[in-house]
């Protein structure tokens, strides 16, 4: 009983609704400079957030679509993933390259085919997968480009409708947790002598 109620406290600090879903915004979305910041982190908050929402390769290829997270902390973990929707089961269309990027350009980090649906892990399957534990408070952006031997240079021909997903974990201060543990720890002292004395 004691460790689900710590466990509840914690899940009400911690967690925190998602927000709107994110959206294609072209041709704004083509580029860095123009590209919307979509997910806005509360400073003031310990929290775990998702958002997701469906985009779109051009046909014809060359498309890049960046949108932004705004407010992000040094400490923060950032997990981008997409999944191809085009030619199920195998979900292979479009291939996709993530990466996520300082404001001023630079790429932090880059994944390209993971969520790979087989078990041999390869050929089918491909989706993108990139991970980064934020350096320095920021606005941050996410960039979706199809596969091309140059990532985000524009040079592909993939094209069709892909799930994009943006987790941000923000790990609570230790002082929170302290906080959390002792109030859960006095709860259980007063239980126990509420059990003694009406037992």
């Amino acid at each position: 009983m004691q460790n689900s109620l710590l466990s509840a406290l914690i899940l009400v600090v911690i967690a925190a609704p998602a927000g709107a879903l994110l959206t294609e915004d072209e041709p704004a979305n083509n580029n860095i400079s123009t590209a919307s910041i979509q997910m806005a982190i509360p400073s003031n908050e310990s929290l775990a957030i998702a958002d997701t929402g469906l985009l779109t390769f051009s046909a014809g290829g060359g498309d890049l679509d960046y949108l932004g997270i705004g407010g992000l902390l040094a400490g923060d973990i950032v997990k981008l993933s997409t999944t191809p929707l085009g030619n199920p089961p195998n979900f292979e269309i479009p291939d996709t390259i993530i990466g996520l990027f300082g404001a001023n350009g630079t790429m932090k980090c880059v994944g390209d085919d993971a969520f790979n649906n087989d078990l041999d892990q390869f050929p089918t399957g491909f989706g993108s997968l990139c991970r980064y534990q934020i350096p320095a408070d920021g606005d941050y952006f996410v960039g979706v480009t199809g596969f091309s031997a140059a990532p985000f240079d524009g040079a592909h021909f993939e094209a069709g409708l892909y799930s994009l997903t943006v987790d941000v974990t923000r790990l609570p201060e230790p002082g929170v947790l302290l906080q959390l543990a002792s109030g859960a720890l006095g709860l259980t002292v007063l239980r126990a002598r509420r059990g003694r004395a009406n037992g």
